[in-house]
């Protein structure tokens, strides 16, 4: 009788364990849901994304000494960066977003992500919860000094994010300094978990806490509900698609080129306006060309979702070939680097069309570009490490 109560109360605690795990972790706890990853990176800036489970404030804790604790230390410089608008610190959200600025190039810099739980949010009475804080992670500045690094390429993941893993796994990582991801990473957005459970996750897990990517916008992630919140998640501090940046020898031009039908087809419901948007970014990119930062650099590379090709049956592609084409052959640009074919193509330069070699990479590979001052060497391959193509662009210059 005395071990029978012995086992109940003993059965009894246990089971008040496992709820009490189950509420702390559940309902108590504050914990980083997804994240963090790197973003938008420049010589001076860059920005990490991250999500709680509860509504936060949060700050970055930086810098470039060995340790970052909650407090500075003697001899390691640490500082803190939060997000602000109009004077008011982003706060009571799930989503923290904070731009880091005032850095040197081509720095490496460690640092820490800390949440704090806001648990009422009134005027004059905000309650705050518990606290977290993360790893202490690292990442690296840019810097148009540098004479030789890499990057990698992928695109047209749609969801597979145990593909996408593969891909990531077999990858070689050394020197590499940033990752593109050239459009078509969802089938459609309408729901954030597509992101998380899509690419998001594995991304973070395998390179992007430390390694930043640029997102470019394929033709699928302008689909659903939450197509017009996509900057949400992957901002940029230009609040464009479209923009060009430059890292060692190399001037980088990012397109969006849009979706690939008419603007008037009956899937839209009247709800898009790429044709002018498209002519937008050529206004923009004849001003970019001109930019001394464009004619200094060895090599310009540019990265869009969808092959400029005006014999192409798809209108997008018809029509960034004829307002974009003329334009890049008269930047004499070195590369153009894109996807949505789900098909691997390499088409060589030729005076009728394209004066520039167009890689088109294929679903279910990644392409790895080694830089330096004299030569661009590619190789793609797939996820089992099988050789697609190896081929070098020499400097012009």
């Amino acid at each position: 009788m005395k071990h029978n109560r012995q086992i109940l109360i003993l059965l009894i605690i246990i089971s008040f364990l496992l709820v009490s795990d189950k509420y702390a972790i559940g309902q108590d706890t504050l914990v980083i849901t997804h994240g963090p990853y790197l973003l938008d990176p420049g010589e001076n800036s860059i920005t990490v994304v991250w999500f709680t489970n509860k509504k936060s404030v949060s700050w970055v804790e930086y810098g470039t000494g060995e340790n970052l604790r909650s407090f500075p230390t003697y001899g390691s410089v640490v500082q803190t960066a939060v997000s602000s608008r109009h004077g008011l610190i982003d706060a009571y959200t799930n989503m923290h977003n904070i731009r880091i600025d005032g850095l040197t190039p081509g720095q490496e810099y460690r640092y820490r992500l800390f949440s704090k739980e806001i648990v009422q949010f009134k005027p004059y009475e905000v309650t705050y919860g518990g606290s977290i804080a993360s790893n202490v992670y690292q990442f690296e500045t840019l810097n148009t000094e540098e004479t030789a690094f890499s990057f990698g390429v992928v695109t047209d993941v749609h969801e597979g994010s145990a593909r996408l893993d593969n891909l990531l796994r077999t990858f070689s990582w050394d020197g590499v300094d940033m990752m593109f991801y050239t459009g078509d990473f969802l089938d459609w957005f309408e729901d954030e978990k597509q992101i998380f459970e899509g690419f998001l996750d594995v991304s973070v897990e395998r390179f992007a806490k430390e390694i930043p990517f640029i997102y470019l916008r394929g033709n699928h992630e302008t689909r659903g509900n939450f197509a017009r919140n996509l900057m949400d998640y992957f901002p940029h501090s230009s609040g464009r698609f479209y923009y060009s940046f430059n890292h060692g020898p190399v001037h980088f031009i990012i397109l969006d080129s849009g979706e690939d039908k008419h603007d008037s087809h009956s899937v839209y419901a009247g709800l898009v306006d790429f044709d002018r948007y498209r002519d937008e970014q050529a206004e923009w990119l004849e001003e970019d060309i001109q930019s001394e930062s464009f004619k200094e650099a060895l090599f310009k590379v540019v990265l869009v979702h969808m092959p400029p090709d005006e014999d192409s049956r798809g209108h997008g592609e018809q029509y960034i070939g004829r307002i974009w084409g003329p334009i890049l052959n008269e930047a004499g640009i070195d590369i153009l680097l894109c996807g949505h074919k789900h098909r691997f193509s390499r088409v060589e330069p030729n005076e009728e069309k394209n004066k520039y070699p167009i890689l088109i990479l294929g679903r279910d590979m990644i392409a790895r570009v080694d830089v330096s001052i004299i030569q661009l060497n590619l190789t793609v391959t797939r996820s089992d490490g099988e050789l697609v193509d190896s081929f070098s662009v020499l400097s012009k210059k």
